[in-house]
C-alpha cells in the first residue's frame, strides 16, 4: 500500500529485493476483482444501458448505409445487435473481459518498460522486475476503477472520468474535445507518474526522462485514437 504514498522507497526495495510473485500477482488479482464489480454495476444502470443501445445502433446504422443495405435489412441487423446488448451478455462479457484484460495489460506493459529500460535507457534488470512495477502501480488503477464506478452511477454517464471532463454540463462522446478533456483523468496521470519512478528506479535515469518516454507514446496514441474516431471506444 506504500506505492500510494512513497513509490519510490517501493520500487527501490523492489529493485534490491528477490523477485516476488506476489508483488504483480496480488494487484492484477485486485484489478481483476474491481473489473468484475465495475461491470456489473454500470450495466445494471438504465442509463447506460441506454447508452450502449444507442451506439451501438448508431454504429450499425452507419456501417449498413455505407454499404446501401435495404432497410428491412438494416432493421433486421439491429435488432439483432440489440440481442447483444442484453444486461447480463454485457456483464459476462465485461467481467471475462476484465480479467483477460488485467493481465493481458500488466505483461504488456511490463515488456513495454523493461524494452525502454533495456534499449533505450541501457539499463540491465530482468522482465519480471518491470512486471513488479507495473502491478504494484496498477493498485493506483485499482482505486481509478472504484471512483470510475462511482462516477458513473452518480452522473449516468459511462463515459466519464476524473478530471476536467466533470465540469461538462453535458458529455458527448462524439465531441473530440470533450474526449480530449476526458483523456486527463486525474488518476491516469498519476498512474503514469507512479510507472515513471518505477521505470527510473529501475533504470538509474531520471524521473523526468522516464516520464517523458511513458507520457509521449500514450498521448500520441490517444489523440489518434480520438481523432481517428475511436476515442470514444478507449475511455
Amino acid at each position: 500500500m506504500n506505492v500510494f504514498a512513497t513509490p519510490g522507497e517501493v520500487f527501490e526495495e523492489v529493485k534490491a529485493s528477490r523477485p516476488c510473485t506476489a508483488n504483480w500477482l496480488v494487484p492484477v488479482l485486485l484489478a481483476c476483482l474491481v473489473g468484475v464489480i465495475y461491470t456489473s454495476v454500470i450495466f445494471s444502470q438504465e442509463t447506460v444501458l441506454r447508452q450502449v443501445r444507442e451506439a451501438r445502433e448508431k454504429a450499425v446504422r452507419k456501417q449498413l448505409e455505407s454499404k446501401k443495405v435495404p432497410k428491412e435489412q438494416m432493421e433486421q441487423a439491429i435488432a439483432m445487435a440489440e440481442k447483444f446488448s442484453s444486461p447480463t451478455l454485457l456483464k459476462i462479457l465485461g467481467s471475462a473481459g476484465a480479467a483477460a484484460g488485467s493481465f493481458g495489460w500488466l505483461f504488456f506493459l511490463a515488456l513495454m518498460i523493461w524494452l525502454l529500460g533495456r534499449y533505450v535507457l541501457k539499463a540491465d534488470f530482468p522482465y519480471l522486475k518491470a512486471a513488479e512495477v507495473c502491478g504494484l502501480a496498477g493498485m493506483i488503477g485499482v482505486v481509478g476503477g472504484i471512483i470510475s464506478m462511482l462516477l458513473v452511477v452518480v452522473t449516468g454517464n459511462m463515459f466519464v472520468t476524473p478530471g476536467p471532463a466533470l465540469l461538462l454540463r453535458e458529455f458527448d462522446p462524439a465531441n473530440k474535445t470533450h474526449l480530449l478533456l476526458a483523456m486527463l483523468n486525474v488518476m491516469t496521470i498519476w498512474y503514469i507518474g507512479v510507472l515513471a519512478i518505477g521505470l527510473s528506479r529501475l533504470s538509474g535515469a531520471s524521473v523526468s526522462r522516464s516520464a517523458l518516454l511513458l507520457v509521449v507514446p500514450w498521448v500520441s496514441f490517444r489523440v489518434a485514437l480520438i481523432f481517428s474516431g475511436l476515442g470514444g471506444q478507449g475511455m
